[in-house]
């Protein structure tokens, strides 16, 4: 990575500039840093001044090259990520290539109004050179307490969080103390849960539940819902799991041996679904959808929409 780092500060290997705007969301962490829920925030928080594309690799997906993703898309086919995003902005155009200098145009000429690109998960992806580049690290797992892999869970050496403009700490508690001696403009989001929302089934009363989920961190799911419901019992996969009827069969019996509804999130629903809708399995799902509540948001997006 460092060989790679030097060839591209020497311009030995080239960073293409486009005339849209491009928003670059990565991390230096391998794993869930809450680079989702980053991006629809900055859909949700920019979609009255653009008209917004987003472009993905599509990780755990089936599929290459470019692909445009659709809503009733598969998870196996455009990753499980992109169809959540998709999901949940349907208005967006979202899109997966492991190239990015080529996604973009096609991208772009899927619809010519889109103004302006975020990239999913970008921030080692030089070969885009974006105009704003945020990078996450978990507030309880800063990047710069952190080591390379193996020793630690960085991609790259700490250092190189000078190629960011500006830096988000996730999953920061109520309370912080904020980190001094950084050198970029940084901010602090909170991870907030929405009301539990019934996707599948029955109405039922939800006070036990099962907690399934395939995450970077399944502990910090369990722990959130725990804090609603009073009986939880975890089912806990890898993350970007990809679902199979067996699984299911298994969510299916606990939960009827148990008498309790099946909890589980948004970005494991949308691989979870069909095998549901397939068998017609007499359960509640339930889905806990988050969102990022970011303090100083109004300096971040000006800061933003300067750079743009």
């Amino acid at each position: 990575m460092e060989i790679r780092n030097f060839l591209f500060r020497k311009r030995i290997l080239k960073s293409v500039e486009f005339d849209v705007p491009v928003i670059s969301v990565g991390n230096l962490a391998v794993g869930g840093t809450g680079k989702t829920p980053m991006v629809k925030y900055l859909i949700e928080a920019l979609s009255d001044d653009y008209k917004i594309g987003v472009l993905s690799r599509g990780y755990g997906r089936r599929t290459k090259g470019f692909l445009e993703v659709s809503e009733t898309g598969t998870a196996s086919d455009c990753g499980d990520e992109p169809l959540e995003i998709k999901q949940h902005s349907p208005q967006t155009i979202v899109a997966v290539c492991e190239d990015r200098v080529v996604g973009i145009p096609q991208l772009l000429n899927l619809d010519p109004e889109v103004n302006l690109v975020i990239l999913d998960d970008a921030f080692q992806h030089q070969y885009v050179k974006p105009s704003v580049s945020i990078v996450l690290s978990i507030y309880d797992q800063p990047f710069f307490s952190d080591f390379v892999m193996p020793m630690g869970r960085l991609r790259e050496f700490r250092k190189n969080i000078d190629r960011a403009d500006l830096l988000v700490f996730t999953k920061s508690p109520h309370g912080y103390k904020a980190y001094s001696g950084l050198s970029k403009p940084t901010y602090y989001a909170r991870t907030t849960a929405d009301q539990l929302q019934l996707v599948y089934g029955d109405e039922r009363m939800l006070s036990s539940a099962l907690a399934v989920s395939g995450l970077a961190n399944n502990q910090r799911f369990a722990q959130q819902i725990k804090q609603t419901l009073t009986n939880v019992e975890t089912l806990s996969f890898s993350d970007h799991h990809r679902y199979t009827t067996k699984d299911v069969l298994r969510m299916v019996n606990r939960s009827e041996e148990l008498d309790y509804v099946i909890v589980t999130t948004n970005k494991d629903w949308v691989k979870l679904k069909p095998i549901f809708e397939e068998l017609g399995a007499d359960v509640s799902v339930f889905v806990q959808s988050v969102r990022f509540e970011i303090e100083g948001e109004v300096e971040l997006l000006a800061r933003i929409k300067e750079k743009l």
